[in-house]
């Protein structure tokens, strides 16, 4: 069977750009205990005459990233986030961008280096829950640009496809 080599959850990073598209700044969405990914296959079904069932097809994929954070001021995503919330943004200012570092070191150990999608997503605020400490958010994707990525001292340097 080879060798296998477990996937580590605090190696899949997502990371959300709190500065602006030129000068990206990435603050770790670290302090949750939900990584959920939903792909969202949308299918059309085709009955082809020479097919006794139907054959379903997909048409694309709209990944969402359900995701909570532990309310922590001074963590510079909660703070990014405390902020959105207490505003309420709509339209444009909704729309960030989402880097999800993936595990699976495509390099070496001395140089680490993993597949990564950098997004342009709306960033859903859900709800906020002062007694669980909690905020509750997601990201609907709308855009991915597919890379790789090195993570140094929990910065990440992307690099586009």
């Amino acid at each position: 069977m080879g060798n296998l080599t477990r996937l580590k959850k605090h190696r899949t990073i997502p990371f959300l750009n709190i500065g602006n598209t030129e000068t990206p700044e990435w603050a770790r969405i670290g302090k949750s205990t939900v990584f959920d990914m939903v792909l969202n296959a949308q299918t059309e079904d085709n009955d082809f005459i020479e097919d006794e069932m139907p054959t379903t097809d997909i048409t694309y994929y709209k990944p969402e990233l359900a995701q909570e954070l532990q309310c922590n001021k001074g963590d510079a995503a909660f703070d990014y986030l405390y902020e959105m919330f207490f505003n309420l943004p709509t339209g444009e200012d909704v729309k960030k961008n989402l880097l999800v570092v993936f595990d699976g070191n495509d390099g070496t150990e001395e140089a680490p280096k993993f597949k990564a999608w950098n997004t342009t997503s709306t960033l859903i605020l859900d709800h906020f829950d002062s007694v669980a400490e909690k905020i509750y958010f997601k990201f609907n994707i709308n855009k991915i640009e597919r890379g790789t990525c090195t993570v140094t001292e929990g910065t990440p340097a992307f690099t586009k496809e």
